[in-house]
């Protein structure tokens, strides 16, 4: 690892490579000869804000359940030759390849340095650089140095910023002062700068009916969501970086949009999952939880390179700062709630088609479940034939067309969460703490295969509620891994998790099933699991 000490020339900046896009170009400051440290602060990121910062840095080693919950940063705020900096100090012993600049007994990774204007205090510097840590710069369409200059990036390409709240018009303001052609969406009251094109979920477009906003937005490159998260339950792992949500699918299929970002913290969802009587306890305790815990508790997170003299410093002199209002004080400060995001969130349109999807996100389309439903008046009269399980391992009976034409019907399905591998179920059910019923198949597994589309209807008709439907893949050795994880010999197999826990598991070769009704029984009575039920039939 080297160090920058007093008194040594400015760090060089790490060559950050991408596609060229049009936009603004920013040049990078270089601090040198740093003197003490002003002030030092610890934020906590929780929810899909962590989520979506794990994607965009690919950063999924952390096994520990409670680790993949909660990350930590710590941003600093020094002096140098009379001007002041603000960093993020850098972690232990940790990272060695990463250039740091040393401020005294505390270094600082040099690649997230940005100068401090005179008219921005160490206080809103703070705030600023962690409240666009994850919603600007993780959302941030590609950069490149350009005009063979190792200190000038350039940003382009365009975004959509879902929401009206505080937060949202920041990101949205920080966006289009980087150079990306922002729209922000909100079903009201949003106030921005002169630079982004506020609309409305369903946008009039001259026509004789109104369109969703993405829709009407067309292609764009990112979408920032600071009242939801549609990554919710999807396949996190480090070949299915991303996840199979259909919504995150859709955005990038129908508009090349490569970045869904969610900034929605734990503390929102807690307000959003128990309203306004019962909420603001929840989540009040949550925070004061988040701000005991020790460093060793959290993934300790890093920016990718250019953080801070690329994003941040285009900010701070810009003048776009976030003040913090939803911040909570001391040492350790988590981004908390409001009652407008709750509002605006519970108030959204949701889409015709049934699905619990806010109108202006894609949906599939009528005519495409269609094909789903095809399938399963097609193959219900195939089950009485075909039940019998399938040892994991062994083969189903499918031929490849077969399970390649299973696997896009999968990969469609807007009301069953995918999951694939032990890291997939730790990131969809474990570690969100969900109650959930995997459907355990192979795509090699005839009987599976029958089952599916009845599985899909028990989702579609099961929607509105608080219970998550997921499949489990169980073909080959990631599989065959997970279904020892799930404890299950054969599929199909249903499996109910409560809480992120196993509950218990069921055998099945048919819908409806007796077992799996009276399974479903227990668990929502909130009774023990009876483990005769596990039983083969």
């Amino acid at each position: 690892m080297r160090r920058i000490l007093l008194g040594n020339v400015a760090f060089a900046l790490l060559a950050i490579h991408a596609q060229s896009f049009q936009g603004v170009t920013i040049r990078c400051r270089r601090p040198s000869d740093i003197q003490a440290v002003s002030k030092r602060q610890t934020y906590i990121y929780d929810g899909g804000e962590l989520q979506s910062f794990l994607i965009a840095n690919n950063d999924l080693s952390n096994a520990n359940s409670r680790q993949a919950q909660v990350g930590s940063i710590t941003f600093v705020t020094g002096t140098t030759d009379g001007r002041r900096i603000i960093g993020v100090e850098k972690i232990g012993d940790s990272d060695g390849s990463r250039e740091v600049t040393s401020l005294g007994e505390t270094c600082v990774y040099s690649d997230t340095v940005a100068e401090i204007p005179g008219r921005v205090s160490d206080e809103d510097a703070l705030t600023t650089a962690s409240a666009s840590l994850v919603g600007i710069h993780c959302s941030l369409p590609t950069v490149e140095a350009v005009g063979g200059s190792s200190n000038e990036v350039f940003y382009s390409g365009k975004a959509v910023v879902m929401g009206g709240n505080e937060y949202a018009c920041f990101v949205a303001d920080g966006l289009a002062a980087l150079g990306i052609e922002v729209s922000l969406v909100s079903t009201g009251g949003a106030k921005t700068g002169n630079q982004v094109n506020v609309l409305e979920p369903s946008v009039d477009i001259g026509k004789e009916d109104d369109v969703g906003f993405s829709d009407a937005v067309g292609e764009f490159d990112s979408i920032i969501d600071t009242i939801g998260n549609e990554q919710k339950g999807i396949l996190v792992t480090e070949t299915g970086l991303g996840g199979g949500s259909t919504v995150v699918q859709l955005l990038r299929s129908r508009h090349k949009c490569d970045k869904y970002v969610s900034t929605l913290t734990k503390a929102q969802e807690l307000i959003k999952g128990n309203g306004v009587l019962f909420g603001p306890g929840k989540a009040n305790g949550h925070i004061k939880e988040m701000q005991s815990l020790s460093p060793n508790q959290c993934i300790r997170m890093v920016p990718s390179a250019g953080f801070g003299p690329s994003t941040l410093q285009t900010l701070l002199e810009k003048n776009i700062v976030f003040s913090g209002s939803t911040m909570s004080s001391g040492s350790t400060a988590v981004r908390g709630w409001s009652l407008k995001e709750f509002w605006e969130e519970s108030s959204w349109p949701r889409d015709s088609s049934g699905a619990d999807v806010r109108y202006g996100l894609p949906v599939i389309e009528e005519e495409e479940f269609d094909e789903l439903e095809d399938m399963f008046r097609r193959q219900k009269s195939q089950i009485e034939g075909n039940q019998r399980g399938t040892r994991l391992g062994s083969e189903g009976g499918l031929s490849q067309k077969e399970e390649e034409k299973q696997t896009r019907v999968d990969e469609k399905n807007p009301y069953v969460t995918q999951i694939r591998g032990v890291d997939g179920l730790s990131q969809a059910v474990t570690s969100q703490q969900r109650d959930t019923l995997i459907f355990v198949a192979m795509r090699n597994c005839r009987t599976c295969k029958s089952i599916n589309p009845l599985f899909t209807r028990m989702a579609r008709e099961g929607a509105s509620g608080g219970l998550m439907y997921a499949k489990a893949d169980a073909t080959g050795r990631e599989g065959k891994a997970l279904g020892k994880k799930l404890n299950v010999a054969s599929v199909p197999s249903m499996v109910l998790f409560k809480r992120g826990e196993r509950y218990g598991a069921v055998s099945v070769t048919k819908l409806p099933s007796e077992k799996l009704d009276r399974a479903l029984q227990l668990f929502n009575s909130g009774e023990d699991f009876d483990p005769t039920l596990e039983d083969d039939d």
